[in-house]
């Protein structure tokens, strides 16, 4: 018999609709459980328990949301378990999958997040679907770590936590950063992407040490940033921020010129506030860089390298909040796959 453990935090897996509105009532994160009790009648020898740390939509995600999920994390002893399966919000899955990566990457059972594009009542929902999938990960795979499992594509994908990339505006798929899913579930098995940008099975079962105490206090804010054509820069104050991630175009590029439309205007104003400003994603396999980008680089604006900007943002997060933590050693580990092509850090 399969001992899973199921984390509901809210989101719209775990709501109801009612008007046209979708909202978490009552006892609607459980309707989950008790739909795919019926609907697969196959998996009934496997032992559900729940905890509830709390019930969100993700939208309304806080630091103190991780937090409390982290700390929830912490009281269990992930050996007693064959999975735990973590249901989340859509919205803002890829950043919690991406620092419960970081932070549960000792786990000694696999921990799977995963969310649905519809309520469970409604016919369309891939809820179950999801669900499912998450529970035949956990009893096939044989392997231990953090995932994500979400239907995109008509594939039941499985996803390394952090390098899920959020989903589309239009189609609600999720991808994964680098083009290459870990993995997908086919017919109650587990069929693993052979792709060399995955890590081997043996990796995944490597011991890895814990990076951050048994609770964590996320009290300096990070902030995050995209670059868009035309973007003023004296618009945007990082005044009370330890960091700024900005996120340049696909070439890790950000605009140099133009006064205020120049990120060398914006490093100014981060170094007077003491925030430190961080552009990426840059190629570390790559050995030129534009000339704008070298003129920034030369200012002192720090790099980040070969990953997604979900990844990014929350690993800055714990890097400027972890204790004894030096932030450029943290932010240039590989902490769990997030870096591709990088050996993983123990």
């Amino acid at each position: 018999m399969s001992k899973i453990l199921v984390v509901l935090t809210g989101g719209t897996i775990g709501s109801v609709c009612s008007e046209s509105v979708r909202g978490i009532n009552g006892d609607s994160p459980y309707i989950l459980l008790r739909e795919f009790s019926r609907r697969c009648p196959e998996y009934s020898e496997c032992n559900f328990e729940v905890i509830n740390p709390y019930s969100i939509l993700s939208e309304n995600l806080s630091y103190g949301c991780w937090e409390k999920l982290y700390s929830a994390l912490g009281k269990i002893d992930t050996s007693s378990y064959s999975g735990i399966i973590i249901t989340h919000g859509s919205d803002t899955l890829a950043y919690t999958s991406a620092i419960m990566g970081y932070l549960m990457r000792g786990t000694q059972c696999p921990i799977v997040f995963t969310a649905a594009d519809r309520p469970v009542d409604d016919p369309k929902s891939n809820a179950i679907c999801n669900f499912r999938s998450a529970v035949e990960f956990i009893i096939n795979s044989g392997l231990r770590g953090v995932f994500t499992a979400y239907r995109s594509y008509s594939v039941n994908a499985i996803h390394l936590a952090t390098r899920l990339c959020s989903a589309d505006c239009f189609l609600d798929e999720f991808t994964a950063y680098g083009g290459e899913i870990f993995g997908k579930t086919d017919k109650g098995r587990f069929v693993p992407n052979a792709s060399p940008l995955n890590p081997s099975q043996s990796e995944l079962k490597r011991d890895l040490t814990p990076i951050a105490p048994d609770k964590i206090h996320l009290s300096r804010k990070v902030m995050l940033l995209h670059s868009y054509p035309h973007m003023d820069y004296s618009a945007i104050n990082p005044e009370g921020f330890a960091a700024v991630i900005n996120c340049g175009y696909h070439c890790a590029t950000a605009c140099n010129t133009g006064g205020s439309l120049s990120l060398a205007s914006f490093a100014e104003k981060c170094a007077a506030f003491g925030a430190d400003l961080w552009l990426g994603s840059f190629k570390s396999a790559e050995n030129e860089v534009y000339s704008s980008n070298n003129a920034l680089l030369k200012l002192g604006i720090r790099q980040f390298t070969d990953m997604s900007w979900e990844a990014a943002y929350t690993k800055a997060v714990l890097a400027y909040n972890l204790p004894n933590t030096d932030a450029d050693e943290f932010m240039h580990r590989n902490i769990y796959f997030e870096q591709i092509g990088k050996p993983l850090s123990d």
